[in-house]
């Protein structure tokens, strides 16, 4: 009997530890899922610049990629949610306290090589997302700009500068979002003619290491 009672002990103890690690288990991955809000920001997404938002999602050094002459160097990728402060929504043409939901690129262009009168812009980057929700192009008012004439200018001026593409998520949610593929139309020369190929890259918000 007293083995028996020693036994029933052992089995209430394993149950009740693995009840703990299950719960430690669930209170971990929320602490992982929940949003981080923003302080600081190189372009100004932080309290301390023009709004309040919060991370979702991100993931750091993604790849290097080229397409003709242009290379791609995709440092960052960003899933938020927030809005600008009153004082700097009409700047963004937004209504003040709207919400909006992002996913922001951070790139670096160069050039591998020397090359006149071709085109290359921010219009040639396109987002598609995990639920087939496409947007086209990013949004002008939140997005840095990208052109050959700054592409073609000296390494140590605005040549190398790190670059945001923000494109707002219409039909997905920060939160939901699991995967999105950032499609980079190749630059054309004065005819119209491909310097490239077109560049897809997947990115899984499941590997963030942001």
């Amino acid at each position: 009997m007293k083995h028996a009672h020693i036994l029933l002990l052992s089995i209430v103890l394993i149950a009740v530890s693995g009840c703990n690690n299950n719960e430690d288990n669930t209170n971990q991955s929320k602490q992982e899922s929940d949003p981080v809000l923003i302080k600081n920001h190189q372009f100004s997404l932080g309290t301390e610049g023009d709004g309040e938002f919060y991370k979702y999602k991100s993931l750091n050094d993604i790849g290097t990629y080229e397409t003709g002459p242009v290379v791609v160097n995709l440092e960052r990728v960003e899933v938020v949610r927030g809005s600008f402060n009153q004082d700097y929504s009409e700047v963004y043409n937004v209504e003040a306290d709207e919400t909006l939901e992002m996913i922001n690129f951070h790139i670096k262009f160069e050039l591998n090589k020397e090359i006149d009168n071709f085109t290359f812009n921010q219009e040639h980057l396109h987002v598609i997302t995990d639920n087939s929700e496409k947007i086209e192009k990013p949004n002008e008012l939140l997005s840095s700009v990208v052109h050959a004439s700054i592409l073609k200018s000296p390494k140590d001026n605005s040549e190398r500068y790190l670059r945001q593409f923000s494109f707002r998520l219409k039909e997905s949610t920060a939160e939901k979002i699991e995967k999105a593929t950032l499609i980079i139309d190749p630059p054309v020369d004065s005819n119209g003619d491909l310097l490239g190929e077109e560049i897809e890259i997947e990115v899984d918000f499941s590997k963030d290491n942001g």
